[in-house]
């Protein structure tokens, strides 16, 4: 073995049904260590003496994962949700690309779909369908839109950093709670650090019930309830990365404004589902041009003036579509 030591960080909150296999996948991969963040005990199935539990009971992956990272003890850190698994190959190429390039601070890679049983399965997702992270070495550094709707492969689970780097992020991260994603990636942008982005797929992204948006398995009035919870908890988590770009790179830099934007977005979809002044929030969603970051947004805030009821349809059988599996 050569190249930098790599430790791999499992997160995990009360979900407890695909644990062994994520921890048996990073074991597999070569991994120098795996670190258990979790908020519940007991063993893990064929890993007995071959992990470390950090206890956690904060539901927000940023928290999880500042707390893995602070743990670990390798000079690299790659991130793993519970419910997906890695390449057996996936540390080899962390170690070679880290190893090559000592400034290396983030590394992220595509995920290839694959149903709750861990076969393979077509996914008509819209992100997956048009991103190409071999365009980053042309992006502009301006459109940021473009950047995490056409460039980014961006998840949890194929999201890989410099621990040395990453320490003075955790507290940040934190705050970030639900967006850890986005936030890791956008932290290397306003610290200018290298980066690299890549088309192939180390990860296999398990698409379930539990995890898929807030529409399978859901009736619409419980995807209502699922996506204001998860709209207000975007909201916030966003409006933390609008003020950590404000902060390093300017109120109207296009990071700053990127988010800012998004926040708002979230926020009518939040106010939406709650039925808090939802025609209103309409409005304002419309003036404000938030929602252009998001298609969604003004298509659904326009229905929203005529009907919030037929808004809130509308958002749930476009989800219905663009998590649809087959």
């Amino acid at each position: 073995m050569s190249g930098p030591t790599v430790s791999a960080v499992v997160t995990a909150h009360d979900r407890r049904a695909f644990l062994a296999e994520a921890v048996a996948s990073a074991l597999a991969a070569g991994s120098d260590e795996v670190v258990v963040v979790r908020n519940f005990s007991g063993p893990i199935a064929g890993a007995e003496g071959r992990y470390r539990d950090v206890p956690c009971p904060a539901e927000e992956t940023g928290a999880k994962e500042a707390a893995g990272v602070e743990a670990a003890t390798g000079e690299v850190v790659a991130f793993l949700d519970d419910d997906d698994l890695w390449d057996p190959t996936k540390v080899a190429r962390v170690r070679e690309l880290f190893g090559a390039d000592p400034t290396l601070a983030y590394y992220c890679h595509d995920q290839a779909p694959v149903d709750r049983a861990g076969a393979p399965v077509e996914a008509r997702h819209q992100e997956w369908a048009r991103t190409d992270p071999g365009r980053f070495a042309s992006w502009d550094g301006r459109n940021v839109r473009a950047l995490f709707r056409e460039i980014w492969p961006g998840n949890n689970s194929s999201t890989v950093v410099r621990r040395s780097w990453a320490l003075g992020w955790t507290g940040a991260l934190r705050e970030a709670g639900w967006a850890a994603d986005r936030f890791w990636v956008t932290a290397a942008l306003l610290d200018r650090k290298p980066m690299r982005l890549e088309a192939t797929p180390f990860t296999r992204l398990r698409l379930h019930d539990e995890n898929m948006s807030q529409t399978r398995g859901a009736t619409p009035q419980e995807f209502r309830r699922r996506h204001a919870t998860q709209s207000a908890r975007f909201a916030r988590s966003f409006r933390t990365l609008a003020r950590l770009a404000a902060e390093r790179a300017g109120a109207t830099s296009p990071l700053a404004r990127h988010f800012a934007k998004s926040a708002a977005g979230f926020a009518f979809f939040a106010d939406l589902e709650n039925g808090v002044r939802p025609r209103s929030a309409a409005l304002v969603a419309l003036r404000r041009g938030p929602g252009w970051e998001d298609p969604a947004v003004p298509e659904t805030a326009l229905a929203a003036i005529v009907s919030p009821g037929l808004a809130r349809r509308l958002l749930f059988r476009s989800n219905l579509r663009r998590w649809q599996l087959g």
